[in-house]
C-alpha cells in the first residue's frame, strides 16, 4: 500500500541494524520539547477571547506566533482527493457543494484538487475485508490536518449523515472537544449532522496547547481528549511530547451503546500490545460492524502509530520503538526545530515525512544514518509487501468460509434484492457445527485485526518493524488454523 501516508504521521523514525551504512543511533540529547536547540519563542502576554466552545483559534495566535502560524498552513498543500472522487456526480454527504467552507485557511488561499491514490484500486482485498463498513467505500491517502473537517464530512463513509455518529468528529476539531466537556459523554452518541456544522476550527493550536502555546518560558502541551487520559494510566514513563500525539494518532472503536471512542488499554503503555488489545475488544463485546456471510464481530482498526512507537511490555515486544528507546519523541522528525532569519528558533508546524526534510537529515540525521531515505525505503518495500500478502490472505480466508457457511438470501435491507448470508444449517451440512463456527468467526476477526493495526498505521513498516512483523506472523498463524478448520487453503497459488 505505497503512499503519501507518511506526510501525517506522528513518530520518530525506526530503523533495523542490518540495513547497510547504518550506524548505531545515538541517544537523544536531555533537550526541552521539540528538539535541539531549544525554541526561544516570546511567551503570550495576553491570550485572544476564545470562541462560544472555549476554543482560541488558530488565525488568532498569527501576529504572536507568526513562523508557527505560517508553518501551520503550509499544511494546506497536503490536500483532500479530487472532488469528483469523493461521491456520486460530485454531489458531497453533505452540504452538495465542492467548496470548503470550513477550513481555517487564509482570503488568498487557492483550493486545488489533488490525485490521492484510491486504496479500493491499489489494494482490492479493502472491499473485501471492510464489506459492510465503510471503508469498503472510501479509503483514500489522507489528507492535511487543516482539512480535518472538510474530510470527515465531505466523503463516501458518512453518507448523508443521519445514522453516523458525533463520536467520528472526535479528533478533527478542538472544538468538538469542548462541546463534549459542555455537554456530557452522551453527545457522542448524537447524529453526525447534529454537531457537525456548529464548528469550524481544524485540527489546530489547540488540539495540543489548549489556549496557552508558551508558559513559564517553555512550550505548554495538554492532552485534549479526557478519554485518552484513562487509556494512558499513570505511567511515569510517559512523555507529553508523545501523549499529545497519541490521543489522536491510536487505535481506538466506539464503545456499545455510548458511542465514546474508546481506546483498548486499562494500564497506558504496557498494554498496547496486539494480543492484549484484541483481548480487552473481546472482554468489552466492542463490535464495529458484523460480517453478513460469515457473522464474524468486526473491528475496524485506527492509526496506531502511537502503540507502535511507545507500546509493548517487554515479553511479547520490547516496549518502546528503537527510537523512542533512545528517547526521540514524535516531534524530533516531524517538527523539527527551524532558525528564522532573524534568529527567532521555533518548532515547523508543517508536519511531513522527515524522509522529505532535506535539511533535518542533514543536521540531525546523518551522524547515524549514512543514507537515511535509502533504508526507510527498505523497510517499507518488505514490511508494506508482506502487510498485502497477509491482507490478501485474509481475503481468501472470507471467501473459504463463505463457501462453507453462507448462501444467497433476501437483503433485509433492499427489498427485491439477493445478499450473501450466513446460514447455519448450511454450514452444519457441510460439517462445521457451531463450536467450531464460532472460532472460525473469531479467526476472521482477530486475523483481519492483525492485517488491520498494520495498514493502518500510516508508517507502512519504518517507525517500528518488529511490531509490524508480529502482527504479521500473529495473522499468518491464526489463518493457518483456520485453513485447517475449513480444509481450503487461504495461501495465494
Amino acid at each position: 500500500m505505497r503512499s503519501k501516508k507518511l506526510q501525517i504521521t506522528v513518530c520518530a523514525i525506526a530503523v533495523v541494524a542490518v540495513v547497510a551504512g547504518i550506524v548505531a543511533c545515538a541517544p537523544k540529547a536531555n533537550t526541552n520539547v521539540y528538539g535541539n536547540p531549544t525554541p526561544n519563542v516570546k511567551e503570550s502576554t495576553a491570550t485572544p477571547t476564545p470562541d462560544k466552545f472555549g476554543v482560541v483559534k488558530a488565525d488568532q495566535w498569527k501576529d504572536e506566533y507568526p513562523y508557527e502560524y505560517m508553518s501551520y498552513l503550509a499544511n494546506a498543500s497536503n490536500t483532500p482527493p479530487a472532488a469528483d472522487y469523493l461521491a456520486e456526480d460530485g454531489v458531497y454527504a453533505l452540504g452538495g457543494t465542492k467548496e470548503d467552507t470550513t477550513s481555517a485557511l487564509p482570503e488568498d488561499f487557492e483550493y486545488v484538487d489533488a490525485n490521492k491514490m484510491d486504496y479500493l484500486e491499489t489494494n482490492p482485498e479493502i472491499k473485501t475485508l471492510g464489506k459492510g463498513y465503510g471503508y469498503a467505500k472510501y479509503y483514500t491517502e489522507p489528507a492535511s490536518h487543516v482539512y480535518s473537517l472538510w474530510t470527515v464530512t465531505h466523503n463516501g463513509r458518512v453518507a448523508d449523515g443521519t445514522k453516523t455518529k458525533a463520536a467520528c468528529i472526535t479528533c478533527k476539531s478542538p472544538q468538538y472537544s469542548n462541546y463534549v466537556d459542555q455537554n456530557g459523554a452522551e453527545t457522542h452518541a448524537l447524529a453526525f449532522n447534529d454537531v457537525v456544522g456548529q464548528l469550524d476550527e481544524n485540527i489546530s493550536c489547540a488540539s495540543c496547547h489548549a489556549n496557552t502555546p508558551m508558559k513559564d518560558g517553555k512550550v505548554y502541551l495538554e492532552v485534549d481528549r479526557a478519554e485518552w487520559i484513562r487509556s494512558m494510566g499513570d505511567d511515569a514513563g510517559n512523555t507529553i511530547e508523545g501523549e499529545v500525539c497519541g490521543q489522536c494518532h491510536c487505535d481506538y472503536s466506539m464503545a456499545p451503546e455510548t458511542s465514546i471512542p474508546t481506546s483498548p488499554y486499562d494500564n497506558g503503555r504496557s498494554d498496547m500490545v496486539p494480543d492484549k488489545a484484541l483481548a480487552w475488544y473481546d472482554k468489552h463485546n466492542f463490535v464495529d460492524w458484523t460480517y453478513a456471510s460469515t457473522g464474524a464481530k468486526m473491528l475496524a482498526i485506527r492509526h496506531a502509530e502511537y502503540e507502535f512507537n511507545y507500546g509493548g511490555d517487554n515479553e511479547a515486544l520490547p516496549m518502546g520503538s528503537h527510537m523512542n528507546q533512545l528517547g526521540y519523541d514524535c516531534a524530533d522528525c516531524h517538527m523539527a526545530t527551524v532558525t528564522a532569519e532573524d534568529g527567532t528558533v521555533y518548532a515547523d508546524h508543517h508536519w511531513i515525512n522527515p524522509t522529505e526534510n532535506d535539511e533535518l537529515i542533514e543536521r540531525d540525521c546523518k551522524s547515524c544514518h549514512a543514507d537515511l531515505k535509502a533504508e526507510v525505503k527498505a523497510i517499507q518495500e518488505e514490511i508494506d509487501g508482506a502487510t498485502t500478502v497477509l491482507g490478501k490472505r485474509c481475503e481468501k480466508f472470507i471467501q473459504n468460509l463463505e463457501a462453507k457457511v453462507a448462501t444467497m438470501q433476501d437483503d433485509p435491507n433492499n427489498a427485491g434484492e439477493q445478499v450473501l448470508m450466513l446460514d447455519e444449517e448450511f454450514a452444519k451440512k457441510n460439517g462445521i457445527d457451531a463450536k467450531t463456527l464460532e472460532r472460525l468467526q473469531w479467526i476472521q476477526r482477530a486475523s483481519c485485526y492483525y492485517w488491520n493495526l498494520d495498514a493502518a498505521e500510516n508508517s507502512e513498516g519504518a517507525h517500528n518493524p518488529e511490531y509490524y512483523q508480529y502482527c504479521i506472523d500473529k495473522g499468518n498463524e491464526l489463518l493457518d488454523e483456520g485453513d485447517k478448520l475449513l480444509g481450503m487453503s487461504s495461501l495465494a497459488a
